[in-house]
């Protein structure tokens, strides 16, 4: 136990004794120090025992040497009840803070994690096929470059075989770009969750863990409307709360995205929120979106699922 809690007892206990109308609210400010203070179980619980006798005692010298009135002492029983439930009180709400703390830094951690691994696969990738295919293409290069004198048809040979080589790399890295450039939806979802942090706005997410197996091209798809959606919200809505109900059936999945704003006032809206932007991209997938606006804004998307 601190020094400075100790202090904060002697300190209590005389204003406790001097003003018995209001000097036992002190010993309320070290309870909850102890409960916040990072101790160790067997240092909690020391504070816990040293702070009890001393706030007890100083209460029960209230009850002995005060009027013992009616209202005095259902004041004290309720005071004695909050000095004890105190401690823990703010110990369970410290424990609270630090795991809610701990949540967020796992959290950041595990963001560092998957962006190495994606690193780490990319990286893999450009080794595997693009450095075969680089050395091909340089022992090519050597071989032609010796027969362009000798016997020029195998020289030409070469030659296009290199640039057959190069088009498919090309191919390959342009593949690549347009994988990191694809975006999934538990992506956007983590994304948009920030941003919608930021503005204020809470969102719920329902049977979202479905949408992992959807195929990649739906998934670049919605992810694109998420974020779209969630902007518009932010921008335009004054929502509090946004939520997204992921469901499938055996010929559609669907997404209902739902906000609680002000919803919208006229058909010119719905260019403003951007549905046009939205049904596009949905219309790439043979998917359909319907915009109902009462108490806020619902978009229910239905895309079906190919044979």
């Amino acid at each position: 136990m601190g020094l400075d809690i100790g202090i904060q007892f002697l300190i209590a206990t005389y204003f406790t004794i001097k003003y018995p109308d209001g000097g036992g609210s002190l010993f309320i400010y070290t309870a909850w120090e102890i409960g916040s203070l990072p101790f160790k179980n067997k240092q909690f619980y020391q504070a816990l025992i040293a702070y009890l006798i001393v706030s007890l005692s100083c209460v029960s010298y209230f009850i002995v040497t005060g009027p013992n009135k009616p209202y005095d002492i259902f004041a004290t029983l309720f005071s004695l009840a909050f000095v004890i439930g105190s401690p823990f009180a703010a110990r369970s709400v410290s424990n609270s803070y630090h795991r809610s703390y701990q949540a967020r830094l796992n959290n950041r951690r595990f963001e560092t994690i998957i962006k190495q691994n994606e690193r780490d696969r990319i990286a893999k990738d450009l080794h595997d096929n693009l450095g075969q295919s680089f050395s091909m293409i340089t022992l090519k290069s050597e071989l032609a470059n010796k027969l362009i004198d000798k016997d020029p048809q195998k020289a030409h040979q070469q030659l296009k075989d290199i640039a057959e080589t190069s088009r498919s790399d090309l191919n390959l890295v342009r593949q690549i770009v347009a994988d990191l450039n694809e975006k999934s939806i538990a992506g956007a979802m983590i994304d948009e969750e920030k941003n919608l942090s930021l503005a204020k706005i809470r969102q719920i997410s329902i049977n979202e863990d479905i949408s992992n197996d959807w195929p990649k091209d739906i998934q670049h798809v919605l992810a694109a409307v998420i974020k779209e959606a969630t902007t518009n919200v932010i921008r335009y809505s004054q929502a509090n709360l946004m939520k997204f109900d992921f469901k499938e059936d055996s010929q559609n999945y669907l997404l209902e995205i739902q906000d609680d704003g002000i919803g919208l006032k006229s058909t010119k809206d719905h260019v403003s929120f951007g549905m046009v932007g939205m049904s596009t991209r949905l219309q790439d997938i043979d998917g359909k979106i319907t915009v109902i606006s009462n108490r806020g804004v619902t978009l229910k998307i239905l895309i079906p699922k190919k044979a």
